[in-house]
């Protein structure tokens, strides 16, 4: 449960790993840093109580944020233009989003603010964070998904326009 891991498909936040604040071989510690995986919470999603668990993986890399988040999902879009890859984007927070958090679980446990992000893989482990909103989130994404894809969107960009 405490798995943590360092790959070219984990970007870092430019955080250190977080320290175990109880023995690791028996307490389970939730975290979204990068190379964890991702931290179940209750929500309420589409009328029906749901883990966070249940809102990413299904082979799609998931991109949740919360009620400021409006940022993340123009960059989103960017992300599925330069690469043809889609990211789906699940707001988390309270009424108006996606999920509702009811009682503020997620957003504790997320460890980022609400115009923040956490990018899940496919197989539900977190790639990468931002704590908070970025001025340029779509350039900021395009790097994080050109590292973990290991090529850059203008190359990908560039192969298309050749085929």
């Amino acid at each position: 449960m405490n798995q943590r891991y360092g790959s070219t498909a984990v970007v870092s936040d430019g955080t250190p790993m977080p320290a175990f604040s109880r023995d690791h071989e028996l307490y389970y510690q939730a975290t979204t840093w990068p190379g964890a995986h991702l931290p179940h919470v209750w929500v309420e999603h589409q009328g029906q109580r749901k883990s966070t668990l249940d809102l990413v993986g299904k082979g799609r890399f998931t991109l949740l944020t919360g009620i400021g988040g409006d940022g993340w999902k123009t960059a989103a879009a960017a992300v599925e233009k330069a690469y043809g890859l889609p990211v789906d984007v699940v707001t988390i927070g309270p009424q108006g989003c996606d999920a509702l958090d009811s009682y503020a679980d997620w957003y504790r446990q997320s460890e980022v603010d609400e115009d923040g992000c956490v990018l899940v893989r496919p197989d539900m482990y977190v790639a990468w964070c931002a704590r908070e909103a970025a001025v340029n989130a779509p350039d900021v994404l395009l790097d994080v998904f050109g590292q973990i894809l290991g090529r850059s969107a203008k190359a990908q960009a560039k192969s298309v326009a050749a085929a």
